[in-house]
């Protein structure tokens, strides 16, 4: 079966390669096959020059083989046939080089460069047209650019002119700077952002206008920024010119449960009064006034400020019971307005199941994960979500023991209210914070052949979130407790790996935990801007055992073998941390390339001479270096006597490093080839973990290292993953064995995930 698989693939790729890229392209036309730029102006490259591109090349993956217009050649020319319309359906036609596209890419680049500064900045077109293939270069000389000589203000409206004039400091415009347009529209854009600020709601952009005067026989400009009136018709009919006016609040309504397909006056059931807002039921009732008014920062007798709206805006969407949000404003006389916020529900309750594979040397292991979730438990926007886990991996050479699988059964619980739940605090600090709570609870069956296993778990935690697109994350658990049972230890186990001088004796006994933690994610990517560049990063910070290690010490209490305990349990104490960062280099719309970096480091202290299991790192699997399996890789060079014995090989440091390039190819799938690198090491040296320390000058002689290939199934809503990694280098090996060649079935892992890695 697998020679029949690899045979019709290589006969496959065969056709693909033999398929010329012209094969529809007419006698008399030509395919536009490649585009390059050159530019002698510092700052302004290809990345900036390709959104005014006019006609681009057909994709290609590894920027060479274009996999799609090659699906597309295999079609027929006979239309009627089915097989040909799949083919050309999935596929895409050759791009045709057109001379008037070209002509407007070029007309569009010298507008774009005017716009920066470089009026008389020159566009060249080079066309090569060879075999029916066009290859275009553009070329950019900027020559010299116009800078900013003069500023001016000429306000002529007393209202505005005194609130323009008391932030100028905040200019991004100055002398001396390119005369670039998109400077002068930010600055348009902040002043007019300051007055919309400060209760002006009709001030837009068509009331302030610049002036640029470049008739100074130089290349310098002197700018004049002018004020236009507003205009208002009479009762006559007639037109005059008045001042810009400042607007007060006058009511707040608030429609908790808006549905655009019905008239307003027909969902109204119920009115309230609450805080000085008004809300507007219909006969559900479903969200509280108090928690609405909270999230709700326009109030009634102050000035318009649009900061205000759009914080209005971030809170109210940040409740999991909203669809969309609209918020209204209606002009009532005497410099008033009445503001409407009308909120559409999304579906209150949920369910979704997903499915995980692995497949390590013919040990196939699974899991299943369900997730329901309530978003309005108690009609306060609080989110109930429950997390079930089952999951099934065989034990390898373990396989003729009587239990010769393992078995992880896990359930979480979380609640989480929209507000800062902290005592004596007033509604301004709540709404300044602009943060949720977090209750959650869990519990976790581990069995194996060596061990059976109970993790109980519960914890606090404060999120908060900020960015103009909700882009940074934060979390504070002021404390999470952790309480480990283990029913069952087999002897074997216990003689082999549990002797007293073993790293694995504590990790393998009952234990407590009690933590404190903060972590915090950020991520630059911008959906308005797909081409654009970005990056992403997360870290976190942990300590587990200080307080009760202060409490221990203040009521002089004894230790029993060296060490605190609690109910006759040993409670770990120790330092964690780790740091995760991804770049994502955008090549195009169907190419791009990720690097991903991740480290941690965990530390034992005070009570406790080793990192609690739980707590410690371990290598390999669908997120990490993928020519290992999770916990098979590492410590170090440390290599395990039994296969499955994944408990060993884990510990205090991790390291990994990676590329993936990622490309589109067809319908719903995405393909992807990589390079991983990384290893984990302990901190201190232990006899059952030989070779596994950390070791400034030998580490990176350590990292073990694979490559593969990966398919997706991209559904929009989710993403499943098939990736295939390939062991490169072992470390655990000796000598020329290190490098893995020929490849065995052995050296190949293959992983079945939902979202990308990084």
């Amino acid at each position: 079966m697998r020679i029949k698989f690899v045979f019709v693939g290589f006969l496959f790729a065969l056709m693909l390669m033999s398929c010329r890229v012209t094969k529809y392209v007419p006698d008399d036309q030509y395919l536009l096959n490649r585009v390059h730029f050159k530019s002698d102006i510092k700052g302004i490259g290809s990345d900036e020059l390709k959104p005014y591109l006019r006609q681009k090349p057909n994709p290609g993956i590894f920027g060479k083989f274009r996999l799609q217009l090659k699906v597309y050649n295999l079609s027929g020319r006979d239309s009627t046939k089915k097989i040909n319309r799949i083919l050309r359906k999935i596929g895409e036609p050759p791009v045709i080089y057109s001379n008037d596209l070209t002509v407007q890419t070029r007309d569009q680049m010298q507008k774009f460069l005017a716009n920066k500064g470089y009026i008389n900045a020159q566009v060249k077109v080079t066309t090569a047209l060879r075999k029916k293939k066009a290859n275009l270069i553009y070329s950019v000389k900027g020559n010299e650019p116009y800078y900013i000589r003069n500023i001016r203000y000429d306000i002529d409206d007393d209202s505005i002119r005194s609130y323009i004039f008391s932030d100028t400091i905040g200019t991004s415009i100055n002398r001396g700077n390119l005369f670039d347009v998109d400077l002068l529209e930010t600055e348009r854009q902040r002043l007019v952002s300051l007055l919309r600020r400060n209760g002006f709601y009709y001030f837009n952009r068509d009331y302030l206008y610049v002036e640029a005067d470049t008739a100074l026989n130089s290349n310098q400009v002197d700018i004049t920024l002018k004020s236009r009136p507003m205009l208002q018709t009479k009762t006559d009919g007639t037109i005059e010119r008045v001042p810009h006016r400042r607007m007060k609040i006058n009511t707040v309504s608030v429609l908790p449960w808006y549905n655009p397909q019905k008239k307003m006056l027909e969902q109204i059931k119920d009115t309230v009064f609450y805080g000085g807002y008004i809300f507007f039921y219909d006969e559900k009732r479903q969200l509280k006034p108090s928690m609405l008014a909270e999230k709700t920062f326009i109030a009634p007798g102050a000035y318009y400020d649009e900061k205000d709206v759009e914080r209005t805006y971030a809170a109210l969407n940040t409740l999991g019971t909203t669809k969309y949000i609209n918020i209204v404003f209606r002009e009532v006389g005497g410099d008033l307005l009445d503001c409407y916020i009308l909120i559409s529900p999304t579906k209150v309750q949920n369910f979704s199941v997903e499915v995980e594979g692995n497949n390590t040397d013919g040990d196939i292991g699974t899991a299943v994960n369900g997730t329901y979730q309530h978003r309005n438990m108690f009609k306060g926007a609080e989110q109930l979500s429950i997390k079930a886990r089952a999951a099934y991996q065989p034990m390898g050479e373990l396989s003729n023991m009587l239990s010769n699988n393992s078995i992880d059964l896990s359930t979480e619980a979380t609640l989480s209210f929209p507000k800062f739940m902290f005592p004596f605090l007033s509604k301004e600090v709540r709404q300044r914070v602009r943060a949720s709570t977090e209750l959650s609870a869990s519990y976790n069956y581990q069995t194996n052949p060596w061990y059976a296993r109970t993790i109980l778990n519960s914890g606090l935690k404060y999120v908060w979130v900020t960015g103009s697109r909700n882009t940074e994350r934060y979390t504070i658990t002021p404390v999470e407790i952790s309480y480990v049972y283990l029913p069952r230890i087999s002897d074997d186990f216990k003689t082999n790996y549990l002797n007293a001088s073993s790293i694995l004796k504590y990790s393998y006994e009952n234990h407590f935990i009690m933590s404190t933690g903060f972590s915090f994610s950020r991520n630059t990517g911008n959906p308005s801007k797909p081409l654009l560049s970005y990056f992403s990063y997360w870290g976190s910070a942990e300590t587990g055992g200080n307080l009760l290690s202060a409490i221990c010490s203040l009521t002089n209490a004894k230790k029993e073998d060296g060490v605190y305990k609690i109910g006759n349990i040993q409670y770990a104490q120790y330092a964690k941390g780790e740091i995760d960062f991804s770049e994502n280099k955008i090549i195009d719309t169907r190419n791009k390339i990720v690097y991903h970096t991740h480290f941690g480091l965990a530390y034992p202290y005070g009570n406790a001479d080793v990192v609690p299991f739980e707590k410690r790192f371990y290598a390999g699997g669908a997120n990490s270096v993928r020519g290992w399996s999770m916990w098979t890789l590492g410590p170090g060079i440390y290599k395990s006597s039994t296969s499955g014995t994944d408990f060993m090989q884990v510990g205090d440091v991790k390291l990994d490093l990676n590329v993936e390039y990622r490309f589109k190819l067809f319908w719903v799938l995405e393909g992807a080839a990589f390079l991983d690198g990384g290893n984990v090491w302990t901190i201190r040296s232990y006899d059952t973990q030989e070779g596994g320390v950390f070791k400034f000058d030998s580490f990176y002689n350590q990292l073990a290292y694979a490559y593969g290939l990966g398919l997706r199934f991209n559904f929009s809503f989710f993403l499943f993953r098939i990736d295939a990694g390939v062991k490169l280098y072992d470390p655990s090996e000796t000598g020329s064995e290190r490098w893995c060649f020929p490849v065995n079935h052995n050296d190949i892992a293959y992983h079945f995930a939902i979202g990308y890695p990084f």
